[in-house]
């Protein structure tokens, strides 16, 4: 069975895993080997390491968030690019891409938030000019834990896979997602009502 030699989107080569790769056979000893495309973008996709997600929310997670006011949420655009790994043996090469997709925020109230991008961190200058984020969430009560008490802000990116090789041959490959999540609190506006006569 052939070695296998793995780069990745930087083009540096990546340690081999162990052993040989089966992606390709020979049919009897009279003819040549076969590749096996999909078989060596299997185990290159192995090796895709995608960044986790580098949560921002608007308030900071060390601060409570609102009942009835929108959180902004995003994770670090700079992050929001391919990576690749590339396979080769001695009858043909692959290359494997994990593409962005979106990030599913579970919220830890019981709800949930679809943003096809990274967000937008909040600064005075975006508020003033979009007026609300591209990527929010509004509490509409406190969570069941109770006011003031954390609950798990998780970011869940996917990552759409597909693969295609020397000889022409592509496809699709299961997608996959990195996670990571930050503590946040829900607290309550109460409004005072004051005599003012």
């Amino acid at each position: 069975m052939p070695d296998v030699e793995f780069s990745g989107s930087d083009g540096n080569a990546l340690a081999p895993a162990g052993g040989t790769a089966e992606c390709e056979r020979s049919a009897s000893t009279h003819t040549a080997p076969v590749f096996e495309p999909r078989v060596l973008a299997e185990q290159a996709r192995a090796r895709l390491a995608p960044p986790v997600p580098d949560i921002g929310t608007a308030p900071a997670p060390g601060k409570p968030r609102f009942v009835n006011l929108p959180s902004w949420l995003w994770i670090d655009a700079a992050d929001w690019e391919p990576v690749s790994v590339s396979a080769s043996v001695s009858t043909g090469a692959v290359t494997v891409v994990a593409a962005p997709h979106r990030v599913v925020w579970a919220t830890g109230d019981g709800g949930e938030v679809v943003c096809p991008g990274p967000g937008t961190p909040f600064s005075v200058s975006a508020h003033r000019r979009n007026g609300a984020s591209d990527c929010s969430y509004t509490y509409t009560s406190v969570p069941p834990t109770g006011p003031g008490v954390p609950v798990d802000l998780v970011a869940s990116w996917e990552w759409t896979v597909s693969w295609s090789a020397s000889d022409g041959q592509s496809g699709e490959l299961a997608d996959l997602v990195t996670a990571s999540s930050v503590p946040v609190s829900v607290a309550e506006l109460h409004s005072v009502v004051t005599d003012s006569r």
